[in-house]
């Protein structure tokens, strides 16, 4: 690389790091650290099952949902049928990602938010997902808010760092 780049450079890479947004309604937001999600009412885990999904504010199956619209699962370690209470949940960590779902072009587009209790809940995360093409764009967190409906609401710390 020639030395005259590399002021060019810097100056783009960090003009990167101020494109953070304060709106969960943009892809550009991050959950700040300390941030919290809040279990509002009782959320059943059917018999069998380690998890509990729900799409469009109501709880579904695996064979009920669309695949191609957001949906989320309430992670846990030990089996239903079982009820987990209203608690609030430290958010631990977030992650985004993608995953190639099939040959067809297909991808399956996630966030993973990994959860601790303190009243002892064996949580693990909540994973959001839904499938999309190549050009398609990963979902907003006011998107997964709207899969999770009333039973879930995210509260954001003040706290200006990231995870």
């Amino acid at each position: 690389m020639h030395l005259k780049f590399v002021p060019v450079t810097l100056l783009l890479l960090s003009s990167c790091q101020g494109t953070q947004s304060h709106d969960p309604s943009l892809l550009s937001f991050r959950m700040p650290e300390g941030s919290t999600l809040t279990l509002n009412k009782a959320l059943e885990i059917p018999a069998g099952n380690t998890h509990a999904l729900l799409q469009s504010g109501k709880l579904t199956t695996e064979s009920d949902r669309n695949l191609y619209e957001i949906s989320c699962r309430f992670d846990v370690r030990t089996f239903g049928p079982r009820m987990i209470e209203p608690e609030v949940f430290r958010i631990r960590r977030t992650e985004d990602g993608q995953r190639r779902a099939s040959d067809a072009g297909i991808w399956a587009f996630f966030s993973e938010i990994h959860l601790d209790s303190d009243k002892g809940t064996d949580v693990i995360m909540l994973r959001c997902q839904s499938w999309g093409y190549g050009m398609d764009w990963h979902f907003s967190v006011a998107d997964m808010e709207t899969a999770l409906g009333d039973y879930f609401t995210f509260t954001f710390s003040q706290n200006n760092k990231t995870n």
